[in-house]
């Protein structure tokens, strides 16, 4: 339930944030509720991802793409997600994420999430994602960013090139 909420918040506070672009970066501002922790009191490793989720729907509706997913009828798919932990998160912290997408090849986009805590990194990770249309047929990444109307594609930093190696691994 608690995510729902966070969900409700992001979407309200979008209508007063500025528009971003396909490709800026972007902060979600969050706190660590009770709800978050485990028996260790900290925030567990599943939240982490689940609080990616909530970043990329505040993209969605910072950038307008939801509009274009929901008038195309596609869905965006998460087909791998990484996190390295460095630091723990307790409750009552504050913290933001600063995300951003960095590219597209034939197959899938990549995005950069980076916990941050009072300007210490406590987390960084990496989500890949295909579309698919309302048959679950898979779409061309270069034809979805053309409706988004996304600029020259990108070059991938190595980095999120590595991911994306990693994410095909056992895919044939």
């Amino acid at each position: 339930m608690n995510l729902f909420l966070r969900v409700v918040i992001v979407w309200i506070k979008s209508w007063f944030k500025p528009r971003i672009g396909l490709l800026d970066a972007f902060v979600t501002r969050f706190g660590v509720w009770f709800t978050d922790q485990d028996m260790l009191r900290h925030v567990t490793n599943s939240r982490f991802y689940s609080l990616v989720d909530v970043c990329v729907i505040d993209f969605f509706l910072r950038s307008g793409v939801v509009n274009i997913l929901r008038r195309n009828k596609w869905t965006p798919l998460v087909v791998y997600k990484d996190m390295k932990f460095l630091k723990a998160l307790r409750f009552p912290g504050k913290f933001v994420v600063k995300s951003q997408f960095l590219g597209w090849d034939d197959d899938a986009v990549i995005a950069q999430h980076v916990f941050e805590r009072a300007g210490t990194v406590v987390a960084t990770g990496y989500t890949v994602a295909r579309f698919i249309d309302s048959r679950g047929k898979a779409l061309k990444t270069s034809d979805v960013a053309a409706q988004f109307g996304a600029p020259s594609k990108p070059v991938i930093p190595d980095h999120a090139l590595a991911t994306l190696a990693r994410s095909r691994r056992g895919v044939d």
